[in-house]
């Protein structure tokens, strides 16, 4: 494994590690906000560092396709009150 990899990897574990206990903290309990934030950790880590994969990279577009899902259920939530 390439050393951008094992950073990449590295770096997304201690961010999903900062990211559970600090949203715990604030008291969120939603799905969606810890997914989304997980998301975005993966999505800016990806971009900066740009690991190697062995095939098409299908996790990011499918985190995003997910998270799109769960912003439309936000907004629709929001206008509907």
């Amino acid at each position: 494994m390439l050393e951008k990899d094992r950073l990449f990897n590295a770096l997304l574990a201690a961010l999903y590690a900062l990211t559970v206990p600090a949203l715990a903290a604030l008291g969120e309990q939603r799905f969606d906000a810890y997914f989304s934030l997980f998301t975005l950790e993966y999505a800016v880590l990806y971009a900066l560092l740009r690991p190697r994969r062995k095939g098409r990279e299908l996790l990011l577009p499918a985190l995003l396709a997910v998270f799109a899902y769960f912003a439309v259920l936000r907004v629709l939530e929001v206008l509907g009150s």
